[in-house]
C-alpha cells in the first residue's frame, strides 16, 4: 500500500506537531545594567585655621612666618621666668630622643631633658610643639628662628680649642 501525502500537508503536520510538543522559551532576563559609580568621599573637616575659624583668616592668605615668629615669641615669653636655660635656635647633632610624646611647651622640654640623664641639652619646635632631646651636641646654631633650645643643669661647657676659634 503506496502512501501518497502532499509536502504542504506534512509540513502543516509538524508544525503542529513542533507547537503543541515543544515547551514555550524561557522569558528573556532583563538587561544587565552596571550599578552607578560611588561618589566622591566626603570632604575630611576643616583644620582650625581654615577659613571660617573665630579670628581665623583664610588659609590663603594666612602668614605661616608671622605665625612662627608670633609662636616663637609667645613660648619665649613664657620663659622668661622659668629659671631654667634657654636661648633661640637648634642645638645641633648629638641626637638623643626625637619627639617626646606629651610634651608640648619648652619648659616640659627642658623638665624631660632634666629627668633623663643622658640628656644635655633640648630643642623645642615652637610650631609644632615637638621635643627633642640631645647627648652630647657639637654645635649651637642660633640663626634657625623656628626652635628654642636649652641646657641641662648637668651640661658642662667645655673650653674651645684652637682650632675651633
Amino acid at each position: 500500500m503506496a502512501y501518497r501525502f502532499s509536502v504542504a500537508a506534512l509540513l502543516g503536520v509538524a508544525a503542529l506537531v513542533s507547537s503543541q510538543d515543544a515547551p514555550a522559551p524561557p522569558p528573556q532576563p532583563p538587561a544587565y545594567t552596571p550599578p552607578a559609580p560611588p561618589g566622591p568621599p566626603p570632604r575630611p573637616p576643616a583644620p582650625p585655621w581654615a577659613a571660617g575659624a573665630p579670628g581665623v583668616k583664610a588659609d590663603d592668605d594666612f602668614d605661616h612666618d608671622a605665625h612662627m615668629h608670633a609662636s616663637r615669641e609667645r613660648h619665649l615669653k613664657s620663659m622668661e621666668t622659668s629659671g631654667v636655660h634657654y636661648q633661640r635656635g637648634v642645638w645641633s647633632y648629638g641626637d638623643y630622643k626625637h619627639n617626646l610624646d606629651d610634651v608640648n611647651t619648652p619648659h616640659a622640654c627642658s623638665t624631660a631633658c632634666e629627668a633623663d640623664e643622658g640628656c644635655l641639652h633640648w630643642n623645642f619646635h615652637v610650631v609644632h610643639h615637638r621635643c627633642d632631646l640631645k647627648s652630647e651636641a657639637t654645635g649651637h646654631d642660633d640663626g634657625v628662628p623656628d626652635w628654642i633650645s636649652g641646657n641641662a643643669k648637668r651640661y658642662v661647657s667645655r673650653p674651645k680649642t684652637s682650632t675651633e676659634l
